[in-house]
């Protein structure tokens, strides 16, 4: 695998698309500074996934955009392709060519895409993780990261490693599984808690629930007892109501025949006030009024005239005007209007006695329309009574007519409910059990709680084998521990230590290690020895004073030497009654031996006082208090001794490899468990499958007879229940003949009986004479009213006479001038005195024919009104019984609302209470129902007394079980269920937290496996790479921590010939840039990638140095393909194609190159940009 091309479009400097054609060896990118080298590093880390802005030489990540220069604008986006040949498969796709693209916007959106097809940023990391790139990608060297691989901490260094050798993709799966196992340590901790919880809630609730068992048979006695008083008020409220409907039903039908008449009669009243409203009576009596005083006015006038005429006939010779109007003139007018005025007075009376007459024959004709009136009303009742009994008829048939087609029905339904039972019936006998419930269910149940019994013993055994092996194991730790720690405080850190690590001729080691001590004196003998224990062991004389010598010629300090094998005899062992001799108790060469011949072991200090004052031997005492004749030694120190540490040491791994050899025995003893309870488990989960699928095949059984047994026990009822009602049904059929039958002979009885007879002949009489009174009561009015205007015609004569007069008597003077006036007065008066006679024939003709139309008029209208006010009283009547019938149905009606009322909130009541509808609580618990016995007996009639008791006592019952928890069995069940349901999730989360236990373990040991691998092969490479680098210098890796190799951290020493150096930065730049190259090399050896990315890497380095480098680089391009930014002429003789970088003057980078071939002459040109 290897890069084989390169597009960047906008990146930084690259505004224009250019394409770099990579070639497998090494390519060279050359250029000034400025020029963009570094932005080709840049592209190849961002189109892998870098995600630092600071890693990419910018503050945000939209630096990477093109930004424009002075002569070209800023771009919208970046895009980076990188084309990797595949054909040798390292990536894990079916692709021979794999290219990776990264487009950025400028608003932030970001795109990734594998052979053009949009992916995430994690799926371009894991495709590239999976060939040695990771995500810190440690294969792109870039400026200033040399420095950064020197001070690093060990931790960061083991990372670079980590991710060359692909641990980092088992690192994140470690943790994301510690994360699952953290999340899932929780929901265990909850569940235990709630599993507990439920275990304490189950026992109170158990009370509850077998309560609310008692609650739940007392409070069927209560439901049964109270639907049936309940459907004993349901029966009793139907029948009244069907009862008040009725009746109901009956007066609305008569108060329907009533509304006919009176619609009819309300219409001839309006036609009759229409007629009476007529103006032609009013009209007629206004032209005979108008026509008599015309004529009035026309008989003054043609008396005025012959007046008139009279007083123009006097002599017209005469100057002086003669006196036409005389006194006597005057008087006689006046007497004239006197008489006129009495004979007003006798026609006025005669008026009234015209009224009075009027007004008796109008009380005669009212008495006998009364008479008429009370004729007509039993017309009436005989026609309302055969509208009735014609209504009751057609009633009594129509119900017949329901009843007969209600049997009809009732028998089709009830040889369909026979049918339905003989189907019922045949699937129960169908239904026979083939299964035997009692034997079965307990062989299963026992089978069941055999395996749930063995395989709980297996899990306490289990548990018990396993806490014994987490103690054991617990102690292997603790004892681990103990002796590597006593194997670190043994080691030898002084100039002994130094003496032993060179080596030299005859050297054994330490002293203390050469000796074996019985139990219990290592005290003392590490007190005899002193100093010496920490000394070296030798094997001769000559080999102690070798020894010696290089000790001082080295300057390495003191050192205690012993002789191992002295010369000479050996010494003698002292005798001393009651102590032991130290060489009796220790086993160690002569030469240790021969140190400690003159000492002796006492048990205390009292005991040495006795043996060590005045004597040459040395009392040393268990607690490694040393008496001699001439000093004491006692006390104790803060440290213990080499002996007693290697005596704690052999102890301590003694102990350890018994513990191992039992934590071995436990292990299998465990695995047999474990194996034994998975088994037990899977015997027991297929006890319970089995038990639960047969269980499940008795209920499904069971259901199955259930319900045909309820199908059969329903169509049973619904026959019975047919039957029942087909035979009311039938007995009701004979009712309703009779009632038919009784209706119809009482219509035609009805219709036999005669129709009263209506006689008005006798009201022709009566209203004809009060017609006549009428007309004579209209004579003298107008008699009256004429005479009243013949009184004001007088009247205004007198005073046109006495005006006259004055006007005679004033014109005297004038009697010439009105000569001519008078003759002319005369011809006027002559011509209307000679045509006023004809006038007045003709007007005497009109008001006479005025006279009789206002009689023929008033005729009329007293004729109409005497027909309305018949109407009218037959009208009231009707109302009348309208009205008392409205109020009677009214109150029926409200009676009928009332009754709903009480059947809606008793049906509701039933609703809420028993769940019942009012067909089904009828049908089931009706008062035709008997009510079965409590202890089995026969079933008895319905009593709704005996029914209330049972009410009664239930109901106390009930009371005295105290507060019941009516979802007890509901809560407790599911309560039951759930603890069962968490304890099998807490099971499975057990098992869960080991397999995950598991895994993270076999990921750590894989991890340790390969880091340990990875880091072997590293310090391998980093042996042979460093003195190619660092001719005749050392240098090394190690881990900080070995004891813990997935979180040790790695060191680096090196030291550079002919310098003596602790610190890495205390080397020259060449030196620290060599150093983490040498480094880096290293690692890419030890774990090669495709190919790496050097940017600048020697270029702190001399001639010299750069020789040495590319002689590694030609070692690493046998391998991997090497894309090296680099300013060294050097450095680009060994490339095999060469890019040269510049800027042009718009600010754009430009690029050109040229493919070198072995002989360096053939040049071929880059793809143009």
């Amino acid at each position: 695998m290897h890069l084989k091309s390169l597009t960047l479009k906008g990146f930084k400097s690259f505004a224009q698309p250019t394409t770099f054609a990579l070639e497998p060896g090494v390519t060279c990118i050359v250029g000034p500074n400025g020029s963009g080298k570094s932005n080709v590093v840049d592209a190849l880390a961002w189109v892998m996934g870098e995600q630092g802005a600071k890693t990419l030489r910018g503050g945000k990540m939209e630096d990477v955009i093109f930004a424009g220069t002075a002569t070209r604008g800023p771009l919208g986006r970046a895009e980076v392709q990188l084309t990797i040949d595949n054909t040798d498969g390292a990536l894990p796709i079916e692709y021979a060519e794999v290219t990776i693209s990264r487009t950025l916007f400028r608003n932030g959106t970001s795109e990734y895409a594998i052979n053009g097809q949009n992916c995430r940023l994690l799926d371009v990391q894991e495709l590239l993780s999976d060939s040695g790139l990771g995500r810190e990608m440690h294969v792109i060297v870039g400026q200033g990261r040399l420095d950064t691989v020197l001070q690093a901490t060990p931790e960061d260094r083991r990372g670079f490693i980590e991710e060359a050798a692909g641990i980092l993709k088992h690192r994140r799966r470690k943790e994301k599984t510690v994360r699952k196992l953290e999340a899932m340590e929780a929901n265990l901790t909850r569940l235990s808690d709630l599993a507990g919880e439920l275990r304490r809630q189950l026992k109170p609730l158990g009370r509850q629930a077998e309560i609310a068992r008692q609650a739940a048979s007392i409070a069927a006695v209560v439901r049964d007892a109270r639907a049936r008083l309940y459907a004993d008020d349901v029966v009793q409220l139907r029948a009244e109501l069907a009862a008040f409907a009725q009746n109901e039903q009956e007066r609305h039908a008569e108060r329907l025949v009533l509304q006919d008449q009176a619609d009819t009669l309300h219409r001839r009243i309006a036609q009759l006030e229409e007629d009476q409203r007529s103006e032609a009576v009013d009209a007629a009596r206004q032209t005979a009024f108008d026509l008599g005083r015309v004529q009035e006015r026309l008989r003054g006038l043609y008396t005025l005239a012959g007046q008139r005429l009279s007083l123009l006939a006097a002599d017209d010779e005469s100057l002086a005007p003669a006196q036409t109007v005389t006194i006597e003139q005057i008087d006689q007018a006046r007497a004239g209007v006197v008489e006129l005025s009495s004979g007003v007075s006798a026609a006025q009376d005669a008026a009234h006695a015209a009224g009075l007459q009027v007004t008796r024959a109008r009380t005669e004709l009212d008495a006998l329309d009364a008479d008429i009136a009370a004729q007509s009303a039993l017309v009436s009742e005989h026609d309302m009574r055969l509208t009735a009994l014609r209504g009751s008829a057609e009633a009594a048939a129509s119900t017949l007519a329901a009843i007969r087609t209600g049997v009809a029905r009732q028998q089709s339904a009830l040889e369909a409910a026979e049918q339905r039972r003989t189907q019922a019936e045949e699937q129960l006998a169908g239904l026979a059990p083939e299964l035997v419930p009692e034997q079965a269910s307990a062989e299963y149940s026992a089978a069941y709680e055999r395996a749930q019994r063995t395989a709980t013993e297996t899990e306490n055994k289990a548990a018990a084998t396993r806490e014994r092996l987490h103690g054991t194991e617990r102690e292997i730790e603790a004892l681990t521990a103990q002796a590597a720690a006593l194997g670190r405080a043994l080691e030898i850190r002084n100039a002994a230590g130094d003496l032993i690590a060179r080596g030299g001729r005859g050297i054994r080691g330490v002293v203390g290690d050469a000796i074996q001590v019985q139990p219990g004196y290592e005290t003392a003998i590490a007190a005899a020895l002193g100093a010496l224990a920490e000394g070296v062991l030798v094997d001769a004389v000559a080999d102690g004073f070798a020894a010696a010598a290089e000790v001082t010629g080295a300057d390495l300090g003191i050192v205690d030497i012993v002789i191992a094998e002295p010369e000479g005899a050996p010494a003698e062992v002292p005798s001393a009654p009651g102590f032991v001799a130290a060489q009796d108790i220790v086993t160690a060469p002569p030469g240790v031996l021969g140190l400690l011949a003159r000492v002796v072991i006492a048990d205390d200090l009292e005991a040495a006082r006795r043996v060590g004052v005045g004597s040459a031997l040395t009392v040393v005492t268990r607690n490694g208090e040393v008496v001699t004749a001439y000093s004491l030694r006692a006390g104790t120190g803060a440290s213990r001794s080499r002996l007693e540490l290697a005596a704690e040491r052999d102890a301590a791994t003694d102990r350890l490899a018994e513990i191992t050899v039992v934590a071995d025995a436990l292990r299998e003893a465990l695995q047999e468990s474990t194996g034994a309870l998975e088994s037990a488990r899977r015997e027991t989960k297929s006890s319970l499958e089995r038990l639960r699928a047969h269980d499940a095949a008795l209920a499904a059984h069971a259901e199955q007879v259930n319900r045909a047994t309820v199908r059969a026990e329903a169509a049973a009822a619904e026959c019975e229940r047919l039957t029942a009602t087909l035979r009311q049904m039938q007995s009701s059929v004979a009712d309703a003949e009779a009632d038919a039958a009784r209706a119809q002979e009482q219509l035609d009885t009805a219709l036999a009986s005669p129709r009263p007879i209506l006689d008005a002949s006798a009201r022709d009489g009566v209203l004809a004479a009060l017609e006549e009174a009428r007309e004579a009561e209209m004579r003298a009015r107008l008699d009256v009213e004429t005479l009243r205007e013949r009184v004001r015609a007088e009247e205004a004569r007198v005073v046109a006479l006495e005006r006259q007069r004055e006007r005679e008597q004033a014109a005297a003077v004038a009697a010439a001038r009105r000569a001519a006036l008078r003759e002319a007065q005369r011809e006027v008066a002559q011509s209307v005195a000679s045509r006023l006679p004809a006038l007045l024939d003709s007007v005497d003709r009109s008001v006479s024919e005025a006279r009789v139309e206002l009689a023929a008029a008033e005729a009329t209208r007293s004729a109409v009104s005497a027909e309305l006010d018949e109407v009218r009283r037959h009208d009231a009547a009707v109302r009348s019984r309208i009205d008392a019938l409205t109020e009677r149905v009214h109150g029926l009606e409200l009676q009928i609302h009332e009754k709903r009322l009480q059947l809606t909130s008793l049906l509701e009541r039933v609703q809420s209470e028993l769940g019942l509808s009012a067909d089904i609580l009828v049908d089931e618990y009706g008062p035709e129902n008997p009510v079965p016995a409590e202890d089995d007996g026969e079933p008895v009639p319905y009593d709704r007394a005996a029914q209330r008791r049972r009410l009664q006592d239930a109901e106390r019952k009930l009371g005295r079980l105290g507060k019941v928890n009516p979802l007890a069995l509901e809560e407790y069940a599911a309560l039951e269920q759930r603890h069962r349901f968490l304890t099998e999730q807490l099971d499975d989360l057990t098992r869960t937290r080991a397999d995950l236990m598991t895994i993270i373990a076999e990921l750590d040991e894989r991890m340790v496996s390969i880091f340990v691998a990875a880091f072997e092969d590293t310090r391998t490479a980093f042996g042979e790479v460093f003195p190619i680098l660092f001719p005749g210098g050392t240098g090394s890796i190690s881990l900080t921590n070995p004891d813990d190799p997935l979180t040790t951290g790695i060191e680096v020493a090196v030291r550079p010939v002919g310098k003596k150096i602790e610190r890495l930065s205390l080397l020259s730049g060449g030196e620290r840039s060599l150093a983490a190259v040498a480094l880096l090399t290293a690692i890419f050896k030890a774990r090669p990638s495709p190919f790496y990315i050097l940017d600048e890497v020697e270029a702190a380095l001399d001639d010299a140095n750069l020789g040495r480098l590319l002689g590694v680089f030609e070692q690493l391009r046998e391998s991997s393909q090497l894309l090296v930014i680099t300013h060294q002429k050097r450095t680009m003789e060994i490339a095999d194609a060469l890019y040269g970088v510049s800027m042009r003057q718009d600010g754009v980078s430009a690029v050109v190159g040229q493919r070198v071939a072995p002989a360096r002459s053939e040049k071929t040109p880059a793809p143009a940009p």
